[in-house]
This record gives structure tokens, C-alpha cells and sequence, in this order.
């Protein structure tokens, strides 16, 4: 079986990483090494000792420049292992996770693997009308991990089929995913995320899966339990994913003039999603969040986002 080199971004939360760390000394198969890539303060790894007494190399790597785009291609420099996994620092892994993702490399000739989260949120009557309607304006589709022709993409555990057996998948989450090391010898996730949306993980992924192949598997799983630390401003999110949208469309999914119908129809019925809820949910917040998502759409609309396909490097200079 390949080795496996685990990378895990962090920044002050070292409660959550303690319970990550500790699911790894417990994984079936034991990876080669844990790479930490520290954009806070802390002073040293949890279980430090534990990793010694398990033969398993522990790197803690502090950067100035803060980012998770940096800190997972930082990671990649690092890493020693024939395959990278890339964790969130508040994710708890059942104990087969590593070994479930290494068979999938057994068995598949494909250039990264995903897995699943075990603790979505449950889908309440609301959330099944919100499907219906999401499925109307393109927001989402039947299939989990597929990209629709509007550019938005049907996430995992937010429809009423989940994943059921290892297959083929557009993109995969960057805290369950994994990719070969070989890779990365001129592929990288892209800085432009950085600053004009969200989505790295889906735009990298999206490349690897067409160049190399990618699955899903629902057989490697964990829980995520979501820090409420380092909660978003709203305003900035609604801008950065309606942003991060456009980018991923006009890269990966723009062909015929037909397509910009399609994203338009996604971005009004999303727009108009989020506008019901602040309206019925009264919360401050939420208005900030359509404030953000007018003002993306507005850019768009003005030809103010320019960045050029160029700009989306995948070569590791």
C-alpha cells in the first residue's frame, strides 16, 4: 500500500487539532508523516510524544504569509509520501479513514480520491423545499460531486442521494481529499482564490479530475465538527462565493454563449434564496450577506473582475 503524508492547515484552535491529531495515532493503517501548517501561535504539536512512539514523523511548519491556499501547497513542498491527504483542523477521522483512501490508489489508476463527511447537516423540511428550489435554478443537481452547466456544483451531503459506492467525481472537498505527491510537480492551488472567492479546492480539483481522474468514496469517512471560531463576516463571504463561482464557470465551465444564460439563472435564484431568508429570518447578518452578493454580481455585470484564464497557474513556479 502507498505511504501517506497528512497535511493539516491550522490557526489557533488547538482544542480541535488535539482531537485530529488524535484520531490519526488511531487510524488502521498509520501515515508516514503529519506535516502541521501553522498560520497562528502555536507553540508546539499536540501529542508530540505519541507520534515519536508510533515511528510517525511530525513536522510543525510556521509561515508568515497566512492563507489555506498557501499553507496546502506549502504542505505539498513538504511532504515525503507517495499520496497527500488534506484535513481540516476540526475534522475527527474514523479509524479506517487512511486505509480506505490508500485502497481506492490500489485499485483505481486516478490522480486523487475524496472522501465523506459523516455529520451533515440533517435535511429538515425546509431543506427539501430549498432542494426543489435549488434544483430549479441550477444551483444544485441529483448528482453529488458533479458540476452543472450554470457553474455551481451539487456539494456532498446536500441532496437526497448521498454516495453510495466509490466512483468517478468532478471534484472532491479539500478537507477529505487526497491527491499523488507526483502531481504536484506542476500543478498547485491557485492563489487567485485568495482574494476574489471561494472555491480553491473545487478549481484544483476539477483540474486534477480531468487530467488525471478523480474519485469519490464514501468507505473513507469522518466527522467535521465545525469550529465556531473564525466565524466569516457574511458581507465578505456572500462576495467571495458568488466571486468564486464566476471564476470556477468562466474557467472550467463556459463554452457557448448559452452557458452565461445558465450562470445568470443560477446567480438570480440565489440571490433571490438569500434574500427570502434575511427577509423571513430578520437577522443582520444575513442582510449583510445579500449586501455581498449584489456587489459581486454588480463587478460581474461591469466587466470588473478581468483576471484572464491565464492567471490560473497550475505549473509549481
Amino acid at each position: 500500500m502507498k505511504s501517506a503524508s497528512i497535511v493539516i492547515p491550522t490557526y489557533n484552535r488547538p482544542a480541535e487539532l488535539e482531537a485530529c491529531l488524535r484520531s490519526i495515532l488511531g487510524q488502521s493503517v498509520a501515515p508516514l508523516e503529519v506535516i502541521v501548517v501553522d498560520d497562528g501561535n502555536l507553540a508546539q504539536v499536540p501529542l508530540a510524544p505519541d507520534f515519536e512512539t508510533r515511528g510517525i514523523r511530525l513536522v510543525l511548519h510556521r509561515k508568515d504569509r497566512p492563507g489555506l491556499t498557501e499553507s496546502r501547497n506549502v504542505g505539498a513542498t513538504l511532504a515525503r509520501g507517495d499520496v497527500i491527504l488534506y484535513l481540516d483542523d476540526d475534522t475527527v477521522l474514523f479509524a479506517d479513514y487512511v486505509e480506505q483512501l490508500l485502497a481506492v490508489y490500489e485499485h483505481r489508476d486516478v490522480g486523487g480520491v475524496g472522501g465523506i463527511i459523516d455529520n451533515p447537516k440533517p435535511m429538515r423540511l425546509p431543506h427539501h423545499i430549498r432542494y426543489l428550489y435549488d434544483l430549479v435554478f441550477l444551483n444544485r443537481g441529483l448528482r453529488e460531486g458533479r458540476v452543472l452547466p450554470s457553474g455551481f456544483c451539487t456539494d456532498f451531503g446536500t441532496t437526497w442521494f448521498p454516495v453510495r459506492e466509490t466512483r468517478e467525481a468532478d471534484f472532491v472537498d479539500g478537507g477529505v481529499s487526497s491527491f499523488r505527491r507526483e502531481i504536484f510537480a506542476d500543478m498547485r492551488f491557485t492563489e487567485r482564490y485568495r482574494e476574489f472567492g471561494l472555491g480553491e479546492d473545487k478549481d484544483f480539483s476539477i483540474r486534477v479530475a480531468r487530467r488525471y481522474g478523480l474519485a469519490v468514496t464514501p468507505n473513507a469517512r469522518l466527522l467535521h465538527h465545525e469550529s465556531p471560531k473564525m466565524r466569516p463576516d457574511k458581507r465578505l463571504w456572500g462576495r467571495k462565493f458568488v466571486l468564486g463561482r464566476y471564476l470556477f464557470f468562466r474557467d472550467h465551465v463556459r463554452t457557448k454563449w448559452w452557458s452565461w444564460l445558465a450562470f445568470a439563472w443560477a446567480l438570480a435564484g440565489y440571490l433571490l434564496a438569500r434574500t427570502i431568508i434575511a427577509a423571513l429570518s430578520l437577522r443582520r447578518d444575513e442582510f449583510r450577506r445579500v449586501a455581498g452578493i449584489l456587489g459581486a454580481a454588480r463587478d460581474i455585470a461591469l466587466g470588473r473582475i478581468s483576471l484572464s484564464k491565464a492567471d490560473n497557474r497550475e505549473d509549481g513556479a
